[in-house]
């Protein structure tokens, strides 16, 4: 409901692991290159199979060879996951990036893999972030795993020209903060570049951590308040994109709303098949043909991204 998915996703294609290294003691960053891509929005997501016997391609035949790594994890459905970058060399190879938490039978077989290994990917799927003109004022909003698909919003941003652009990330404690830091950030709030971004976007980031190990002490949501209060007076309003956990989404859409403020949501869901066959991803957004006001859709074909006053229930805050 925010931007047309590009182009017609790959489906099952093999790509060649390039780099696996944890970013903390939960969260891993795995990139893999594969000799050609559709072009994909920040927003965006794969799905990926994570058994290697049932991979397809050359690559198979190395891994066979990686008793270490472990050919099948026992994970029967593709996991899905937010592209957290997705560039391309001289020679025209695709490269991709992921963020990951090691939590599940999936994800503990991805953070395992090594550099030659085959990974089979599904994608791009979904629909991403509607990126606005240059001169808006943007602001990003990202909690724990939900940071990654706001990192390759903010290559797409510095790509696009945009300057005036902050980034709010947080999580529980700094030992599960899933970024590379360039620089330490404030304790008060004020934004700073201390982070590593792709694309080598240098923007103002300011890091919230629930026991204040590290940056400010607290939550998004009060960073966001003291960010916006802030702001000079006649500033034009900036835009909010958002991502994280369902508890942070709605308090971002509660708090964008009362302070005026347009947003968009990029949800979680789990998804058996990404696709839009499983129907396991449902989710009620605003249609006033119906007589309800609202109908069904799918965060996997018709999301993950959606604007925030088109969502009902929880997320939106506001009954239908």
């Amino acid at each position: 409901m925010i931007e047309a998915a590009p182009s017609k996703p790959v489906c099952a294609q093999v790509s060649t692991v390039v780099h696996n290294s944890p970013l903390c003691r939960a969260h891993w960053a795995l990139e893999f290159v594969l000799p050609e891509f559709p072009a994909s929005h920040p927003g965006q997501f794969l799905q990926l199979l994570c058994d290697n016997t049932r991979a397809a391609g050359p690559a198979q035949d190395r891994s066979a060879q990686r008793c270490h790594a472990g050919q099948a994890s026992g994970a029967f459905l593709r996991r899905p996951f937010s592209i957290a970058d997705h560039w391309s060399d001289e020679q025209g190879r695709a490269y991709l990036c992921i963020v990951l938490r090691a939590v599940g039978k999936g994800s503990r077989w991805l953070a395992q893999l090594a550099p030659g290994d085959p990974l089979n990917l599904t994608g791009p799927l979904g629909r991403g972030f509607h990126v606005p003109e240059p001169e808006a004022p943007c602001v990003l909003v990202g909690g724990g795993v939900g940071i990654p698909p706001l990192l390759y919003l903010a290559r797409r941003l510095h790509e696009t020209g945009h300057r005036d652009v902050t980034l709010i990330f947080g999580s529980t404690t700094r030992e599960l903060l899933p970024l590379r830091l360039r620089g330490a950030p404030t304790s008060d709030g004020t934004p700073r570049p201390c982070l590593e971004l792709p694309g080598d976007a240098h923007y103002g980031t300011i890091i919230t951590t629930d026991d204040g190990s590290l940056g400010l002490r607290g939550v998004v949501t009060d960073a966001l308040g003291a960010w916006h209060r802030r702001r000079t007076e006649g500033a034009r309003a900036p835009l909010v994109f958002a991502c994280g956990p369902e508890a942070m989404l709605r308090a971002v859409a509660r708090q964008t709303r009362e302070l005026g403020l347009s947003c968009q949501l990029c949800i979680e869901r789990r998804m058996g098949c990404g696709l839009g066959t499983c129907l396991s991803c449902v989710v009620r957004v605003r249609d006033d043909s119906h007589a309800a006001g609202w109908r069904w859709a799918l965060a996997c074909n018709d999301g993950p991204v959606f604007e925030r006053d088109h969502l009902v229930d929880e997320l939106a805050d506001r009954a239908p």
